[in-house]
C-alpha cells in the first residue's frame, strides 16, 4: 500500500540529498524542528519536519516508514530530492539538470533511471517549505513543477493566495495565510488542496485536501504543539 506520508510532498505534500556536515561549521547552521499529525481516512501517524539553513536549505521529513530529503537553493526552489522507504525497497534520488528532472535508484524493488522534461518554472517538492518564498512575494499566484512521489510523475501546479483566516489549534487562535494549490488543466477538478501558514513566520499550520484521486479520503496535516 502506498504510504500516505507522501501527501505532504505532493498536494499534499513533503524532499532530497544526503548532506555531509563539516565538524568545524555545524554551529553556524540554523535548524527549525516541528512535528505534524497526518490523517487520511482511518489512518493517522506523526512525522518530524526538520529544516536546516546552510548556503541554501535542507528539509528532512521523517516518519517511522520513510524519509524525504529536499535540498533547496536560497530561493527555496528544489535542486535535489531523495525518498527512502526500506519496506517498499525504494531509494529514489531526483536531481534537476537544466529543464529536466533526472531520477535514479530503485522504486518498489525495480531499477529506476529516467528523465522528465519540465520548463523554466521552479521545482517545488516540499510545499511546506518552498511556498514560504511565494508568501514573501507580492504576487498573488505562482506556477511551479512538482513530482508525485507515489507515481514519480511530474505535474505543473499553480498556487493562489486566498486571504487570511484565524485557525483554532488546541488552545491557540492563530492568524494564517491561506494558499490554494491546484493542478493545471482538467486535473484541477481533482488535484487541489489548501495550505494555511502562520502569518508571523510562514510556518505551515494546517493542510486539507484530497489525496489526489476521486473517492480517496481527505488528507489533513496539522502542526502539533508547541505552536
Amino acid at each position: 500500500m502506498v504510504s500516505q506520508f507522501r501527501k505532504l510532498q505532493y498536494l499534499p505534500a513533503l524532499a532530497g540529498l544526503l548532506l555531509s556536515l563539516c565538524p568545524g561549521t555545524a554551529a553556524a547552521f540554523r535548524t527549525e524542528t516541528h512535528r505534524y499529525l497526518q490523517q487520511s481516512g482511518e489512518e493517522s501517524y506523526h512525522f518530524d519536519w526538520i529544516l536546516t539553513e546552510t548556503d541554501g536549505y535542507l528539509l528532512r521529513a521523517v516518519s517511522t516508514a520513510e524519509e524525504h530529503r529536499t535540498l533547496m537553493d536560497e530561493t527555496m526552489a528544489t535542486r535535489l530530492w531523495n525518498l527512502t522507504n526500506p519496506t517498499e525497497d525504494t531509494e529514489v534520488e531526483a536531481r534537476r539538470v537544466d529543464n529536466r528532472i533526472e531520477l535514479k535508484g530503485r522504486f518498489h524493488g525495480e531499477p529506476l533511471d529516467m528523465s522528465l522534461a519540465i520548463d523554466d518554472a521552479p521545482w517545488f517538492q516540499s510545499l511546506s517549505t518552498s511556498l514560504r518564498s511565494f508568501l514573501a512575494d507580492p504576487e498573488e499566484s505562482t506556477e511551479f513543477w512538482t513530482l508525485r512521489p507515489d507515481k514519480l510523475t511530474v505535474h505543473k501546479v499553480r498556487a493562489i493566495k486566498k486571504g487570511r483566516d484565524v485557525l483554532d489549534l488546541g488552545q491557540h487562535s492563530v492568524e494564517a495565510q491561506k494558499v490554494e494549490v491546484r493542478l493545471l488543466g482538467l486535473a484541477s477538478l481533482f488535484g487541489r488542496g489548501n495550505y494555511w501558514f502562520r502569518v508571523s513566520d510562514r510556518l505551515l499550520l494546517h493542510y486539507r485536501g484530497p489525496s489526489g484521486l476521486p473517492g480517496i479520503p481527505c488528507t489533513t496535516i496539522t502542526l502539533e504543539p508547541p505552536l
